[in-house]
């Protein structure tokens, strides 16, 4: 898990972009954290707060992804995105196109039953505004979306406790805040 190598640092420095190291955004200083003001541009910020995982494994059936939100929180799985899912507002999602190619990863906070329909509660990236709060219920033991297929769990390191921090160095130009000049 690149978690565990590498750390990561929070959304407050590191927003998501939906891009990665291997998708055109590179792994720098400022790409790792950075601080931004209006009319002054971004900069690195060399000693932000860390956070990894110390143990990591991935989950095989319905029973283990249960077990595993019961006992230590959300897990992590991939899920295939239809145009259905992307216009979902409420209620019971269930696929009918059969589609299980990964292509999207969310986290299962848990699950439950209406009217005899057992549903995984998933929390989406997708924003606040979205499916029930950023959240949608899937159709639970049926591998809809695929999302039983493949499921990850982590337990986070303490790096709080002791002030762990961020050590990547940031070059003389990302270390700078870039003055943008009004025209």
């Amino acid at each position: 898990m690149w978690i565990s190598e590498h750390n990561i640092t929070d959304e407050t420095c590191s927003p998501y972009q939906a891009r990665g190291h291997n998708t055109g955004v590179g792994c720098s200083a400022e790409i790792m954290c950075k601080n931004c003001l209006p009319g002054k541009g971004c900069w690195a910020q060399e000693r932000a707060k860390v956070y990894t995982v110390s143990e990591f494994g991935t989950l095989d059936t319905v029973e283990d992804m249960m077990n595993e939100i019961y006992q230590r929180g959300p897990i992590t799985c991939e899920v295939a995105i239809t145009p259905e899912l992307k216009n979902y507002t409420s209620g019971i999602f269930v696929d009918k196109t059969g589609r299980t190619a990964d292509d999207h990863v969310v986290t299962i906070n848990g699950w439950g039953e209406e009217n005899g329909t057992k549903y995984w509660i998933v929390r989406n990236s997708w924003g606040s505004y979205w499916g029930e709060n950023g959240t949608f219920r899937l159709i639970r033991g049926v591998n809809n979306l695929g999302i039983e297929n493949d499921c990850t769990w982590a337990v986070p390191r303490d790096t709080w406790t002791n002030d762990i921090r961020n050590t990547t160095k940031a070059s003389a130009e990302e270390s700078k805040p870039n003055i943008q000049v009004d025209q």
